[in-house]
């Protein structure tokens, strides 16, 4: 009986031990994924702040999550989650002129969108998944051959993945 109680009260579980997987499970919440679906539902926490890279078109590619929506009540160039954005400006005058030129210049409908900080990104086009935005890339490329990526990082396009 005694050797019974000792082994009840050596397999009790410990405040280290609870602590131990409480940690576990909240590194694996906080993990975010770009290529799986938009992680709504509550299943998954969602950072706003991570960065991730991606190759579309042969381009690595960064990914953020951010809340952005088109301005003067413009609509996405096409439905979807995932969005690419090709420059990103602080004023609205330098955006808008980058809009008309490129409006002028190729077959895609861009768009400026903010993210309501007077952040204000060109989005050359939407798509549903991450991976068929190369198609708007190539085609970017194609009628653009010479752009600079404005304010980007490494001056390369920016997938943002939001609403």
């Amino acid at each position: 009986m005694t050797v019974l109680l000792g082994l009840v009260y050596a397999c009790k579980p410990t405040e280290k031990g609870y602590r131990q997987a409480y940690e576990a499970a909240k590194s694996k919440r906080e993990q975010v994924d770009p290529d799986e679906e938009l992680m709504t539902g509550g299943h998954k926490l969602l950072n706003q702040e991570s960065t991730n890279w991606k190759i579309i078109a042969g381009d690595s590619v960064q990914v953020q999550h951010k809340f952005i929506k088109p301005i003067e009540d413009a609509k996405w160039p096409q439905a979807g989650p995932y969005r690419l954005a090709v420059a990103k400006l602080k004023m609205t005058t330098n955006a808008k002129s980058m809009l008309s030129d490129l409006q002028k210049k190729g077959k895609l409908n861009p768009v400026i969108a903010t993210d309501g900080k007077d952040t204000y990104y060109i989005i050359a086009g939407s798509a549903t998944y991450a991976d068929s935005l190369g198609n708007v890339l190539a085609t970017f490329k194609k009628d653009n051959p010479k752009f600079q990526y404005i304010g980007m990082e490494k001056e390369k396009p920016l997938i943002i993945v939001g609403r």
